[in-house]
């Protein structure tokens, strides 16, 4: 029989649980429709990420027309990858900081809507949303300074 450790969570962590699944919906729905949309336009079909160039030419697609597709796919694609390592993280850092980590995750939230918002509208515009790494550092302090003060508790 194993017991099981018991963890008692702040009732602040509720908001760090609403910002994950704001960010899973932002990623899941709000970046995945226009990829979709993208698809059925452009004829690519999965599991091609990226249209190659004997797809771009069966499909008459222009340059304007592959650039469209581009960006849509990797809006979804880069906050997949970025994702994958954030949202541990956050989680992580929300069991040290609760109101501090939901507010960083929502901004960093915001940042990344703003990102894609200009990769939609041109790649190079894509940076005007950058500015969400700081929030995202943010939150790694706070996971770090949890890390830090869990190790130094323990001497």
């Amino acid at each position: 029989h194993f017991n099981m450790p018991v963890i008692q969570l702040a009732p602040e962590f509720g908001y760090v649980v609403a910002t994950v699944v704001a960010l899973y919906v932002q990623q899941q729905v709000l970046f995945v429709v226009p990829v979709v949309k993208a698809r059925k336009r452009f004829n690519i079909l999965p599991p091609t990420l990226y249209p190659r160039d004997s797809e771009i030419k069966a499909n008459n697609m222009t340059p304007e027309d592959v650039v469209t597709y581009n960006s849509a796919q990797r809006v979804h694609q880069n906050n997949v990858e970025f994702l994958t390592v954030f949202l541990p993280t956050l989680i992580l850092a929300g069991l040290y900081n609760p109101t501090h980590t939901a507010i960083s995750g929502a901004l960093v939230g915001l940042g990344r809507l703003v990102t894609a918002i200009g990769y939609w509208t041109a790649p190079e515009k894509r940076m005007f949303g950058g500015w969400f790494h700081i929030p995202e550092l943010y939150v790694l302090y706070l996971a770090g300074r949890f890390a830090w003060d869990l190790i130094s508790s323990a001497q």
